[in-house]
């Protein structure tokens, strides 16, 4: 995964391991899709599991029409978000950290990939992961991974 640089030098993090880890600490992740050469923009859960960067959506449905159509993507996550008041509206800012890219989704065929994001997800959400999930469900879903192309960090506040 490439490292995208920043105008704004002073918040950029170029650590890797850094814009990884906030994934998990995102409650979710922004995604953009191309529908017809406009973008499609959806939240999604977003979890780590292994190397990989994990969504999940509905077995049917344009989100995966578009994911499947072109598998190209944007993305940006956000967490620790919080308006910091000031004495004017100019003068009110935002803390945050943040990471936003462009990646390749694939759809996870692999059954261990599967539920290894599966209990990613669990995990992160529910804080357990459960002894297996009912097969209706599963079957009413897909696991995506992110791959990512370029990403950029940005911390501010």
């Amino acid at each position: 995964m490439n490292v995208t640089p920043m105008c704004r030098a002073e918040k950029e993090v170029t650590d890797p391991a850094w814009c990884r880890a906030l994934f998990d600490e995102a409650p979710y992740l922004m995604l953009a899709l191309n529908d017809g050469g406009a973008p499609y923009v959806v939240p999604l859960c977003v979890a780590l599991a292994g190397g990989g960067i994990y969504l999940h959506m509905a077995a049917a449905g344009r989100k995966l029409d578009l994911l499947l159509a072109d598998p190209r993507a944007g993305f940006a996550a956000v967490a620790h978000a919080a308006v910091v008041p000031g004495a004017t509206a100019c003068a009110t800012g935002m803390r945050a950290s943040s990471v936003a890219g462009t990646a390749r989704c694939a759809v996870v065929d692999d059954p261990g990939e599967r539920r290894s994001a599966l209990d990613a997800f669990a995990r992160k959400y529910t804080g357990a992961v459960p002894d297996g999930y009912p097969e209706a469900a599963l079957d009413a879903m897909v696991v995506v991974r992110l791959d990512p192309i370029s990403i950029t960090g940005r911390r501010t506040g």
